[in-house]
């Protein structure tokens, strides 16, 4: 055993001029594939670059090839759950410099948790704040002048839950650290799931909009994912109770969005906790979402939760709503097809209209022998619930598709 340790760790696979060439040597694609399987922040750890110049270019030339990182499937984000309370966290520190510096500089689309998120803005800050007062050469130095991510132009954050909360202790409102992340970025995703626990509120996320604005412009493409985790679900609340339990509310963040001004791309509303498709729409706490106006103040709005209470009309017959041109209900239930159908009227520019409905759903009606899914309660599933959309929406197209391969059933 130790005899094959031993000449394992005699071939030469970094091609040294040096090395006797009667040893044998691995072929470039071998080479090639080995480093393939390994993590780039594994690669910045170890310091593989450092083995030799000729190798330390392959891999260079290796990460600037991987131009998306996902922390929350890396091992970056587990080291960091493991030491930030720790004293650890120092060498923490260092590691995430160097993988910025090496790796992360090169990155194009990068999805990071708050907390992450949140303590690489604290690391930028520090740092600014060490440059201003000592005049002296600080530990992080940028790619290039003033920019961490040099490429960087979609993020992603994810707030909620284990990725951590949001609230206004986070500090965010030091705006010029912003300028030192990145560049105007292109695309901007905010993946927020709430809880009883209300770690995320609507104060901290509105100072946190205000940081990332800094960092966006006029073109750049803002995409929201709420999801809701909460017991109180996002159905019909009072002025009151709308403004007691404002952090737990889908509403109160999509406001706090178009109070800044800021153009929703996507809109997507996902209920965490939703009941089976194949349950009554009419069983006893059955979950659903109120509809508001301002869910249509998007271009693309997509519902993965049971619809219920719709907003009337008339109450907001004069507004208009010509930024929505896509609306999907995913295999989620509409107790008021007719009110729905009503409610995007006044979405001029609609253009499609989708309904994705389960993918065993075909499969489960074909064995059923009591006629159990011509209950109403399952027309939202089927082409003749929706006989009368070219009648109320003449300009879109309708499409109802399964959720196995996204193929069109009936358009």
């Amino acid at each position: 055993m130790s005899r094959n340790r031993c000449r394992c760790a005699r071939l030469p696979v970094l091609r040294i001029p040096a090395t006797d060439e009667n040893l044998p040597q691995l072929p470039d694609e071998i080479v090639e594939l080995i480093v393939s399987k390994v993590l780039p922040t594994e690669i910045v750890a170890y310091g593989w670059d450092q083995v030799s110049r000729s190798f330390g270019t392959f891999v260079h030339r290796h990460l600037c090839s991987k131009t998306y990182f996902c922390a929350h499937h890396d091992p970056l984000w587990d080291l960091y759950k493991t030491t930030r309370h720790s004293y650890d966290l120092e060498k923490f520190d260092k590691l995430l410099v160097l993988l910025i510096k090496k790796y992360l500089c090169q990155v194009e689309d990068i999805v990071l948790p708050v907390a992450l998120f949140s303590h690489i803005q604290h690391l930028l800050e520090q740092n600014s704040y060490l440059a201003a007062t000592s005049g002296t050469a600080c530990s992080f130095r940028h790619p290039q002048p003033g920019v961490a991510f040099s490429n960087l132009s979609k993020l992603t954050i994810q707030i909620g839950g284990e990725c951590g909360g949001l609230t206004l202790s986070h500090n965010f409102e030091n705006l010029k650290t912003s300028s030192s992340l990145c560049k105007t970025l292109h695309e901007i995703n905010l993946d927020i799931v709430l809880s009883d626990n209300e770690d995320v509120t609507c104060a901290g996320f509105r100072e946190f909009l205000r940081f990332l604005k800094e960092i966006s412009c006029v073109s750049t493409l803002w995409n929201i994912r709420l999801s809701d985790n909460t017991t109180s679900g996002q159905g019909w609340s009072g002025p009151a109770n709308l403004n007691r339990y404002r952090n737990k509310m889908f509403i109160c963040y999509i406001r706090t969005m178009l109070d800044l001004s800021l153009q929703i791309n996507q809109l997507e509303l996902v209920d965490k906790r939703k009941a089976s498709p194949y349950m009554l729409v009419m069983a006893h706490g059955r979950r659903t979402i109120y509809m508001f106006p301002e869910f249509k103040r998007c271009r693309s709005l997509v519902i993965c939760y049971d619809i219920g209470l719709i907003a009337p009309v008339f109450s907001h017959e004069n507004d208009h709503f010509d930024d929505l041109l896509h609306f999907e209900v995913d295999e989620s239930h509409v107790l008021y097809k007719a009110d729905l159908l009503e409610y995007l009227k006044s979405a001029h520019e609609l253009r499609e209209v989708k309904v994705v409905i389960p993918s065993t759903f075909h499969s489960r009606v074909s064995r059923c022998t009591e006629g159990c899914f011509s209950n109403p309660d399952f027309a939202c599933f089927r082409a003749d619930g929706w006989c009368s959309v070219p009648a109320k929406l003449p300009g879109a197209h309708f499409e109802i598709v399964s959720n196995d391969a996204r193929s069109p059933i009936m358009a």
